[in-house]
């Protein structure tokens, strides 16, 4: 079973389909569906650093990024975005108070002693399938099984319940629903800067990140989470490639 979605005017996207398996992904229209989370009011925001719990942390200063030109394709190297979120949403309580500064390049590890890949997510409050998603890393334990492979989860969120640009209090609402409890980095992208790495019109998409080279590796539109041949399968799959043990 395949499914073909109307591309965004706005970007230009070509019309792709791909294979369902436990959900395809939310189209843009409908924009709202039912059940959808309440809007919330944005309040004013001081940026700050937030506390983080591991000695190890991989947000560490770099001295350089790889160097451009930066893509938007599977073997490109992608730029250096930055945006303000949570690095241990759980540690700064989802306070937007406490909202700072994030970039890829705070996960860029080289020598890939720390970490082997970077999986960037970006939700929307309306997509049902992307609720799902963190509901199943939740029950699953994905984030703490996967970075104990070397693997860093990073959320974003593009929009809120009525698919208007997120603002700082739908950050905190997605991140602290009981239903999700978001454990990894959690970062607002309002004016949708990764826009252009989706690859149809349709949420959620997780990019697939080399961190010694940030080059994308998977592009993945949707969400899928069979066992065997799901995202997680795919993860697993580019670690053995990378010599990674995959118990």
């Amino acid at each position: 079973m395949t499914a073909r979605l109307t591309p965004l005017s706005s970007r230009g996207m070509a019309i792709r389909a791909w294979p369902v398996l436990l959900a395809l992904g939310c189209s843009s229209e409908p924009l709202l569906p039912s059940g959808s989370a309440p809007d919330v009011q944005a309040t004013p925001t001081a940026t700050t650093t937030a506390p983080s719990p591991y000695d190890d942390s991989p947000f560490q200063p770099i001295e350089d990024y790889p160097a451009g030109p930066y893509g938007t394709g599977v073997g490109a190297v992608i730029e250096n975005l930055s945006f303000l979120g949570w690095r241990d949403p759980v540690a700064a309580g989802y306070d937007t108070a406490l909202l700072e500064t994030i970039t890829f390049g705070d996960f860029y590890d080289p020598t890939g002693t720390r970490l082997k890949l970077i999986v960037v997510n970006a939700s929307a409050i309306w997509c049902a399938y992307c609720q799902a998603e963190m509901r199943d890393m939740k029950t699953n334990g994905t984030d703490a099984e996967y970075r104990e492979k070397g693997v860093q989860v990073i959320g974003t969120l593009f929009q809120d319940g009525q698919a208007r640009p997120a603002k700082p209090d739908d950050l905190a609402v997605w991140g602290s629903l009981s239903a999700h409890s978001i454990t990894f980095p959690l970062l607002l992208d309002p004016a949708l800067k990764l826009g252009g790495y989706f690859t149809s019109d349709a949420t959620p998409l997780n990019l697939i990140i080399d961190a010694t080279t940030m080059r994308i590796v998977r592009a993945v539109m949707g969400y899928d989470n069979n066992p065997t041949s799901g995202f997680w399968a795919i993860v697993d799959e580019e670690l053995e490639r990378r010599g990674a043990p995959v118990p």
